[in-house]
């Protein structure tokens, strides 16, 4: 047998619990083969577990350590990590709660898990220093509209149709838990910026029109055209996009690392 092959066995053992065929090539010495590739199955699975406890602390807190467990294990054999980096392994945690058909009496489940892993990534994220706004005042404006605004690698952008970041902070003990079941109720959608101020990660939610401008920004859409997409949504809701105000919002947090002419 090739060791690709002893390879695929052994790791079925460990993801899977099928022993049997990974067994012929471990030694018993004083154990059974397939009692000694269960310790590793288990640590695994424990590690597995504490992983995702680590990276999703809100979901668990909403579902109960219980239910948290039985799925971080069904999770486990349905999703195959990227690398060996067990920072990496909770990426897909939302799609598969997204499938589990006892959680849909709790549609906003997946979108919590989701802003909780973007969180992970903006921790991760390079740091850049943040512009000053004089150096955008110092521009020609004739050339404004073409100027395209580099954002900091920790910023992440997400919209969902529930108020996730109330849930958020009520499952965090922030807020008022019955602020956050009265969005529900009220299905107050969230636009929601995550960034890192030092090694502080800040969540804030913005008015759609601040948020699609600064997302035209993220995607490297020159100033005008995200100007204008602002201002559409704007519109769209009856209301105006304010330049001026997300500017100094933008460049206020420091999330302007580079203007590109």
């Amino acid at each position: 047998m090739s060791l690709a092959s002893c390879q695929a066995q052994w790791a079925r053992a460990l993801a899977e619990g099928a022993f049997d065929e990974a067994a012929a090539f471990v030694a018993g010495n004083g154990l059974a083969p397939q009692r000694r590739l269960w310790v590793y199955h288990n640590q695994l699975r424990l590690a597995w577990r504490d992983a995702l406890e680590t990276t999703y602390p809100v979901v668990l807190a909403l579902t109960g350590r219980r239910y948290f467990r039985n799925a971080a294990r069904g999770y486990g054999g349905w999703h195959r990590a990227p690398t060996g980096n067990l920072r990496d392994f909770g990426a897909a945690f939302a799609d598969y709660l997204e499938k589990r058909p006892e959680l849909a009496l709790y549609p906003y489940l997946p979108d919590v898990a989701r802003l909780e892993w973007i969180r992970t990534e903006s921790v991760a994220a390079a740091e850049e220093p943040g512009l000053p706004l004089a150096l955008l005042a110092a521009i020609d404006g004739q050339a404004w509209a073409h100027l395209r605004l580099r954002l900091a690698p920790s910023l992440r952008l997400f919209a969902s149709p529930y108020p996730v970041a109330r849930i958020f902070a009520a499952a965090s003990g922030r807020v008022d838990k019955q602020a956050a079941r009265k969005a529900l109720q009220q299905r107050e959608a969230a636009a929601v910026v995550v960034y890192r101020q030092g090694r502080a990660v800040t969540m804030e939610t913005l008015m759609p029109a601040n948020w699609r401008w600064l997302l035209a920004l993220a995607h490297g859409r020159p100033l005008a055209e995200a100007v204008a997409l602002g201002c559409e949504t704007a519109a769209r809701m009856d209301g105006a996009f304010d330049l001026r105000a997300a500017l100094a919002w933008t460049f206020d947090r420091q999330l302007v690392t580079a203007i590109d002419p």
